[in-house]
């Protein structure tokens, strides 16, 4: 029971997401965390997504990275994240053309480069 009650006070505490403009047009800050319990598995984990962004002459520019910060144990500085690059294009009000690509700290590599295109209807 105390199991259930720690893991619902940490998803209602934990899990928020915040963003901030940094002053400079266009710059800005985000960052999400994430605590989930799965109940099934019996594992509670914790994550923090920083980002930061920058629009320029209609283009979206993202960087960002997931931190695991607890699964069950604390494991926060085990593993090298992954830093996300992306740009977006908003063309019309449903479509936008991107391109991302990482690099994974661990493996001291590149990750794919995708290009893509999202509809919404």
């Amino acid at each position: 029971m105390k199991l259930a009650i720690t893991t619902a006070a940490a998803l209602l505490v934990a899990t928020s997401a915040s963003a901030i403009e940094l002053g400079i047009a266009g710059l800005t800050a985000t960052t999400t965390t994430t605590a989930e319990y799965n109940v099934d598995a019996e594992n509670m984990t914790l994550t923090l997504e920083p980002e930061v962004g920058y629009a320029f002459a209609g283009i979206d520019f993202t960087a960002g990275t997931e931190i695991s910060v607890y699964n069950d144990d604390f494991v926060l500085g085990d593993e090298m994240p992954t830093l996300d690059l992306k740009a977006a294009r908003q063309v019309w009000d449903n479509l936008e053309l991107y391109g991302e690509v990482g690099y994974d700290f661990e493996l001291e590599e590149r990750t794919d480069v995708t290009l893509g295109a999202s509809f919404k209807f």
